[in-house]
């Protein structure tokens, strides 16, 4: 798949979202494509007008045709952003340049399902003008793109997606620069996560790993009870993979105001800067939440480098910290970019009044 062919199908994801006619990506991919697209895109603030465009009316042309474009350019100008976006709506290896599809029409498609590439689409009356723009989309820049139809008793499962931009907001109050949810999911929240049930799952749990991680230290949770300064709890838990040679921590306070919560983070992060067990050094990561800063350090032991990944952040009224132990081995700044913005998602869901359930994009 070219940078164009790419670029027109994570649109028609988007658009496909936006507009409510549903995506066949499964459970949870749709939302983790939309939100590693939009993060990105809300990293700059041309991009983010597109965004923002795009978002006042979904179904206008021109806003989608900007967005495509927009897309098109940044993925061409950075290879880990279309890396990310392949990782995260699940699509193999391929040539460059081709969609690799088959075409399978089904007998009945009075009450079928539309399938553009990867995207199924319920056929109703309401979503064909969405679905001409999307056939445009995938036809006018696929190489070997083709429509799908399948029958009903195919389909694939749909999730019901929730609106993930978590890019830097204009007012950095936690929205992300992000409407609302599409498909009439939850629109992202800068609210106190008051909910103890709620607030205690922001902590990663093994469902949340990749496969084979295991429990480090046993998760923790508290009540602030005095000198709170807004602080209503406070969470982490440890993790490690099947060596037991590369951990991760993740620690986070949830706040009554994104005031305090930005305090917070002003506080602590501007403290990560200095020299712990060795030089830290600020690493250039993509952004995550509304407000993020990433070190990396290593510390001599005598025959070898230990090396530890930091990242700062805050999204909405919860600050977090993620701690990333390769041992000896190098960082792979990848999996502490996706471990960092795994903390996010479940801060922004539980701000949002569901329960955590975003798992790690790796």
């Amino acid at each position: 798949m070219d940078a164009a062919a790419l670029a027109a199908w994570v649109t028609s994801v988007i658009i496909g979202i936006a507009t409510g006619v549903g995506s066949g990506l499964g459970a949870g991919v749709a939302e983790r494509l939309s939100r590693v697209a939009r993060e990105r895109l809300g990293a700059d603030e041309e991009s983010r007008q597109v965004l923002e465009r795009f978002d006042g009316d979904p179904a206008v042309p021109a806003a989608q045709d900007d967005l495509r474009a927009r897309l098109l350019a940044t993925i061409e100008q950075d290879p880990e952003f279309a890396a990310r976006l392949r990782t995260a709506g699940g699509l193999p290896p391929g040539p460059p340049g081709s969609i690799n599809q088959n075409v399978n029409i089904g007998r009945d498609m009075k009450n079928g399902v539309i399938a553009i590439g990867p995207v199924s689409i319920r056929k109703t009356p309401g979503t064909m003008a969405a679905l001409f723009i999307v056939v445009v989309l995938v036809l006018g820049f696929a190489v070997n793109g083709v429509v799908r139809f399948v029958d009903s008793d195919n389909s694939p499962a749909t999730g019901i997606p929730w609106d993930a931009g978590l890019g830097p907001g204009s007012d950095g109050d936690g929205s992300g620069g992000a409407g609302p949810a599409a498909g009439g999911g939850v629109r992202n929240k800068a609210a106190a996560v008051r909910d103890v049930a709620l607030a205690k799952a922001i902590a990663p749990d093994l469902q949340s790993m990749p496969s084979g991680w295991g429990m480090e230290t046993e998760p923790v949770f508290s009540d602030c009870t005095s000198e709170c300064q807004g602080r209503l709890h406070t969470g982490g838990v440890g993790l490690a993979d099947s060596s037991g040679d590369t951990q991760v921590a993740f620690n986070y306070r949830t706040y009554d105001t994104v005031e305090n919560a930005k305090a917070a983070y002003q506080e602590y992060a501007e403290k990560a800067g200095g020299t712990v067990n060795g030089s830290r050094t600020t690493m250039s990561l993509a952004q995550v939440g509304d407000s993020s800063v990433a070190y990396s350090s290593r510390r001599y032991t005598g025959s070898a480098y230990l090396y530890k990944g930091f990242v700062y952040l805050r999204v909405g009224t919860v600050y977090g910290q993620v701690e990333y132990n390769t041992g000896y081995k190098d960082l792979d700044t990848e999996k502490l970019t996706a471990f960092a913005r795994l903390l996010v998602d479940r801060a922004q869901q539980a701000q949002n009044g569901q329960m955590p359930s975003a798992q790690a994009a790796l």
